[in-house]
């Protein structure tokens, strides 16, 4: 695989290992599809981080089920690296919340079906023994089609039977309190997904998690001392749905259902398929690009490799593709067992 394969459009997102394209295959039979290419600076990251994106991509390698993101193919360009995924064209829910949901979803049925998805991808998570640890509405992705994926692998930790994790990880709104204090007792396991679930439920109907307005520190020390946040009378939320939230958020873990359990729950009757999320809520979003607002500095983070004399930036990268004959087809991959570009980093165990 090579990058000459893709001509980059649009810049459509973000984070903190790097930008992700929409883009058109360019060569074999899969001869102008779009889709989206996360471009990785190798050499920006020290070696744990390193570790975090070959974990990413093996899990989405090994993954097979409807809601979880895969990825077509990876490969590396001298020093960066280029992931192959299908393209999300509406972007996050999280994306969706703040710009077009600040108040939260009111239809109860496109809240039962995003959940339920996010659901049933976790529970293959789960039974495959494999913890998240980052479950948010900014980590769900949807197409335009209405199918919901959830995504974002990077600190997703394989647990043992019996076994229990102790990193500090996540985003703070979403943590549960064993996180927090995962240093000091016995870890956290599976249903430490379960809380971080329940808040992205209240995400989606209040158009934020609780505690968004304090400082990270403050949110911490605040789950951690307080009791969790519960639904009550004063919430004008359907009760089958404040049952099922109120569920997920209790102190204790044991005392939370585990995704099988909470796929019976009755909240789970209202929901629909993607063409439903398709007609209420995708159908009328408008272009990604449009919803997307990039900083300033991602901006041009592609490097004219092909030039080893100019350190300049390309802003171009599908100029000059045409004159090129090519016979490798870009998705050959797509469905193998491909080999990992970083196979040969190193382990480290969390």
């Amino acid at each position: 695989m090579r990058r000459e394969g893709y001509e980059l459009d649009s810049q459509i997102g973000f984070g903190s290992f790097g930008i992700v394209h929409a883009a058109f295959v360019t060569e074999g039979p899969h001869l102008q599809e779009k889709v989206a290419v996360k471009i990785i600076e190798l050499e920006q990251f020290p070696n744990h981080n390193l570790e975090k994106i070959r974990k990413e991509i093996q899990i989405m390698r090994l993954s097979s089920h409807s809601n979880i993101l895969n990825h077509h193919v990876c490969f590396t360009s001298q020093t960066q690296l280029w992931m192959v995924m299908p393209i999300m064209d509406c972007g996050s829910v999280g994306n969706i919340l703040k710009c077009f949901y600040r108040n939260g979803i009111q239809d109860e049925c496109l809240v039962a079906t995003i959940l339920k998805e996010i659901l049933q991808g976790l529970n293959y998570f789960h039974e495959h023994d494999q913890i998240h640890r980052d479950v948010k509405a900014g980590n769900v992705l949807l197409s335009r089609e209405g199918k919901i994926y959830l995504s974002d692998f990077g600190v997703a930790s394989y647990l043992r039977s019996g076994q229990n994790a102790k990193t500090f990880t996540g985003t703070p709104c979403w943590m549960a309190p064993e996180v927090i204090e995962s240093e000091n007792n016995a870890g956290y396991d599976f249903k430490a997904d379960i809380w971080s679930f329940g808040i992205t439920a209240i995400e989606l109907v209040k158009g934020a998690p609780p505690l968004i307005d304090y400082p990270p520190m403050k949110i911490i020390l605040m789950i951690r001392n307080s009791d969790p946040p519960q639904l009550g009378k004063e919430d004008d939320l359907d009760s089958s749905f404040k049952e099922m939230v109120n569920s997920c958020l209790q102190k204790d873990p044991s005392k939370r259902p585990t995704a099988e359990s909470l796929l019976k729950k009755r909240f789970f009757n209202k929901a629909r398929n993607c063409e439903y999320v398709n007609n209420h809520l995708t159908n009328i979003l408008p272009a990604l690009e449009e919803m997307v607002s990039i900083p300033r500095l991602f901006a041009g983070l592609v490097r004219d490799r092909n030039n080893s004399e100019a350190d300049s930036w390309d802003f171009n990268l599908s100029s000059g593709n045409n004159s090129k004959v090519k016979t490798e087809d870009p998705l050959a991959g797509i469905g193998t067992d491909e080999e990992d570009p970083l196979d040969t980093l190193q382990e480290i165990d969390y």
